[in-house]
Formats: structure tokens, C-alpha cells, sequence
């Protein structure tokens, strides 16, 4: 009904109304699709673009590379993913969910 939900995230850049009327409208027409990811989904994700690739994902993106693993793509599709923020700045949370290693 396009209420405006509190989030809760441990991504500090995701502490902020993810849904509101406008998204309701595009997902009720038919003009918008929407995903969500867990944190721990997101974490695990990190985890996994970090030794794939060697690039510490920003809490934020690591939540959209969660999603990506939900979408279904053709051979010949080319899939563009903007990565923002440092990771960096994140280590401490992934450090914390890693516990002692």
C-alpha cells in the first residue's frame, strides 16, 4: 500500500525508507521490479567478490551483487553493475561477521 516502512540494516547507507508510495505505484503498474537482500546474504556475497575478484564491496553494493545471483540472464546478455563506496570502510563489520579466524 506504499506505507513507509523503518529499515534496519548494518549497512549505514541503507539505514534509510526503501519503500514508499512512488514504489508501490511502479510495482502496481507493472513498471518496476524490486528486490531486497538479507545481511547475511550480503555478507556472504562480499565474501565471495572479495576472493573472486579481489575487490572489497562496499556494505551497499554487496547487497545488490545478493540480488544479482536472483536474476536469470541469456548466454548473450551483458550485465552492468555499478559498484559504489569503498569497502574499506566496512572492514570492522566484515571482520566482526567473520568472528575469530
Amino acid at each position: 500500500d506504499g506505507q513507509v516502512v523503518e529499515p534496519h540494516s548494518i549497512s549505514a547507507g541503507l539505514d534509510y525508507p526503501g519503500i514508499g508510495p512512488l514504489h508501490a505505484h511502479l510495482f502496481a503498474s507493472g513498471r518496476g521490479i524490486f528486490m531486497s537482500a538479507t545481511d547475511e546474504e550480503a555478507l556472504r556475497s562480499a565474501f565471495e567478490v572479495s576472493k573472486l575478484e579481489g575487490i572489497i564491496p562496499a556494505l551497499e553494493t554487496a547487497h545488490a551483487f545478493s540480488a544479482l545471483k536472483e536474476l536469470k540472464f541469456n548466454a548473450n546478455d551483458t550485465v552492468v553493475l555499478c559498484l559504489s563506496g569503498r569497502g574499506d570502510k566496512d572492514l570492522a563489520t566484515y571482520m566482526n561477521a567473520m568472528g575469530p579466524q
